[in-house]
């Protein structure tokens, strides 16, 4: 028996730990809310019954903010959604932003965005708050799969800031390794294609 081999089989015999609620079979969009909400992302999928600015106008008063504290980079949500457009994050009143993603990330429930969306700021720049609204055939099952998509997507004109927004995980607030961290408090609306 080699060293290695020692590990394996002291792992193997220690199975009785509790076994992770990800399986093998599971499809890329289980994957990814299960990896989202356990890090404390609010999930919500729109189906007939619900439209997107209904269940946006829920978030709002969940809240309790007015217009003004939500606010968009992109005209045609700010038109949609009858919200603020602004150019750059640099109100401190802001508390929201609505946004568009490139792909959702099922490994590890982050989501994939650029300057499409955030066009030059930075994730810390961003509000604590950020209100991604997504469509089905946008999961993807990691980065190295992301950025594939995202060279075939913009031949021509490859985007930059590419980075991920990650869930601001409550449990883990008070702990010093999380110091810095630029994670966001993220509601995702999610539709089909």
């Amino acid at each position: 028996m080699g060293f290695w081999d020692f590990f394996r089989n002291k792992k193997n015999d220690d199975s009785n730990e509790i076994e992770s609620p990800i399986y093998k079979d599971d499809s890329n969009d289980i994957i990814f809310a299960k990896n989202f909400t356990s890090s404390g992302g609010r999930f919500t999928f729109i189906d007939e019954k619900n439209s997107t600015n209904e269940i946006f106008q829920k978030i709002i008063e969940e809240n309790q903010w007015n217009s003004d504290n939500v606010c968009s980079l992109d005209s045609n949500l700010s038109k949609n959604l009858e919200i603020r457009l602004i150019r750059k994050i640099d109100n401190d009143n802001v508390k929201a932003l609505v946004t568009e993603c490139e792909f959702l990330l099922s490994n590890t429930g982050r989501i994939l965005i650029c300057n499409k969306q955030i066009k030059s700021n930075r994730i810390e720049n961003l509000p604590p708050v950020v209100i991604v609204l997504a469509k089905s055939n946008q999961f993807v099952s990691d980065v190295s799969e992301g950025m594939t998509k995202l060279k075939k997507k913009y031949k021509a004109n490859f985007p930059t800031n590419i980075t991920t927004i990650n869930v601001k995980n409550k449990l883990n607030e008070d702990n010093f390794l999380t110091y810095g961290n630029s994670a966001k408090d993220i509601y995702l609306i999610l539709s089909d294609d």
